[in-house]
C-alpha cells in the first residue's frame, strides 16, 4: 500500500521551522509556486507578494511570525499562521 504523505498545509510558499523555546515560525520557501488556487474556485491566482512577520493570528487569536500573500487582481490577502498550521483567506479591502 502507497504511504499518505502529509498535506503541505502551505502550499509550498512558506516552511515551518521551530525555534527556541519550543515556538514556530514561517519564513519564504526559497523555490515557492508563482501561484495559488483559490479554495472555492481552484482557479489559479497569481502571487503578488510574500511576507513574513509579527502578526496575531484570526483563528488562534496568538501572536507570531506568519506569513501574508497578496496576489494580482485579488483583493484578498492570505494569512499563514505557524501555531494552527493553516492558511487563512482574508477579504481585501
Amino acid at each position: 500500500m502507497p504511504e499518505l504523505r502529509p498535506v503541505d498545509p502551505y502550499h509550498g510558499v512558506f516552511m515551518h521551522t521551530a525555534v527556541a523555546g519550543g515556538g514556530s515560525q514561517l519564513s519564504r520557501h526559497p523555490e515557492a509556486p508563482a501561484t495559488l488556487p483559490d479554495p472555492d474556485t481552484g482557479r489559479a491566482l497569481q502571487i503578488a507578494t510574500v511576507e513574513v512577520s509579527g502578526a496575531i493570528c484570526p483563528a488562534c487569536a496568538r501572536k507570531t511570525q506568519g506569513g501574508f500573500i497578496s496576489f494580482v487582481s485579488d483583493l484578498r490577502l492570505v494569512f499563514a499562521c505557524p501555531n494552527c498550521r493553516s492558511m487563512l483567506w482574508l477579504d481585501g479591502a
